[in-house]
């Protein structure tokens, strides 16, 4: 080997040993999210491309609306007494406070009676303030004691006077509805009832009593719907499903595939400026096909986050 060729093989030696320089990462931007995780803020509008969105509007919509319920209570003839009807209820605690209603309210009449004739025979003499104030009392006691029986059933969905004056060879339907879709409930309405012991028909009926509170715990409201039943096949204790028909109106509506739901809460993400993000809290309503009826939390026009949402979730909630 010629001094040549060594000369060049320390040369190409000494090449292949140097250190080649490194090459320098640079720091992948990252967007910022707030305290409570509501606003998030991306580095560039490259990172937004990603998040789709869909300018909200309302519009008319066309929803069902079911609930479920079940005979609460049927109205029958009384054997004994033709010209008079019987409350048969499923639940023997509600028979006993209506039962009792109807002895108050022949006691109340009785003690009317009574402290009419105590006035009468203190006027003339033959009786004292004593009598009057002890018939006044028990009256009293009387007109009480009803009120907490009436109470009682209202919170059941009866109304102690309709229950009264409701036809016989009737069944009561208690049925709960959300509040939210209580704006499209009133008495009157007529609803499709299908009863589990009769799959294949369908019944109609009316709603006759929308209760006057909504359950804290449920958020859900009572109703009372009357079906006639002539034949008596209808059984108290049956289930049903109701359907309250088509409800026709104008209604602001999202993408179900822009709502997502953390511990029993319902959120969208809202574009408000060209690299920001709000997490917003939102009441929905009837679902249709793919899309969710919004009864508040969002404005007109607005545009909803409708792609990529389960990352934006992530990045709200830290999932």
């Amino acid at each position: 080997m010629t001094f040549r060729h060594i000369l060049i093989a320390f040369v190409l030696l000494s090449t292949a040993c140097k250190e080649k320089p490194r090459s320098v990462v640079k720091a992948i931007p990252r967007p910022t999210i707030s305290t409570d995780g509501s606003q998030i803020t991306f580095p560039d509008a490259v990172m937004m491309r990603a998040f789709e969105t869909q300018a909200v509007h309302s519009s008319a919509v066309r929803t069902d609306f079911t609930a479920p319920g079940h005979i609460a209570a049927m109205v029958v003839r009384s054997v004994e007494n033709p010209a008079e009807h019987l409350v048969l209820f499923d639940d023997p605690g509600l028979a006993d406070n209506y039962t009792a209603i109807l002895q108050h309210r022949i006691n109340i009449q009785t003690q009317k009676g009574n402290l009419e004739r105590i006035k009468d025979l203190q006027a003339h003499g033959a009786a004292s303030g004593k009598e009057v104030i002890e018939a006044q009392t028990q009256l009293a006691n009387e007109e009480a004691a009803i009120i907490s029986d009436e109470a009682t059933l209202k919170l059941a969905g009866f109304d102690p006077k309709a229950l009264r004056q409701a036809r016989p060879n009737t069944i009561l339907v208690v049925c709960e509805i959300p509040e939210n879709q209580f704006g499209s409930i009133r008495s009157g309405l007529k609803c499709t009832l299908n009863f589990t012991a009769f799959p294949n028909e369908r019944f109609q009926g009316v709603i006759d009593n929308v209760n006057d509170y909504v359950d804290n715990t449920t958020r859900q409201i009572k109703l009372r719907i009357s079906v006639a039943n002539p034949d008596g096949r209808l059984k108290a204790g049956m289930f049903a499903t109701v359907q309250f028909g088509v409800v026709d109106g104008n209604f602001m509506t999202v993408s179900r595939d822009a709502v997502v739901t953390v511990q029993g809460r319902d959120y969208v993400f809202v574009k408000t400026g060209p690299q920001a993000i709000e997490r917003r809290a939102v009441q929905l309503g009837q679902q249709r096909a793919d899309r969710v009826v919004v009864q508040s939390g969002l404005k007109d026009g607005e545009a909803v986050v409708s792609a990529n949402v389960l990352q934006l979730k992530g990045l709200s909630f830290g999932y």
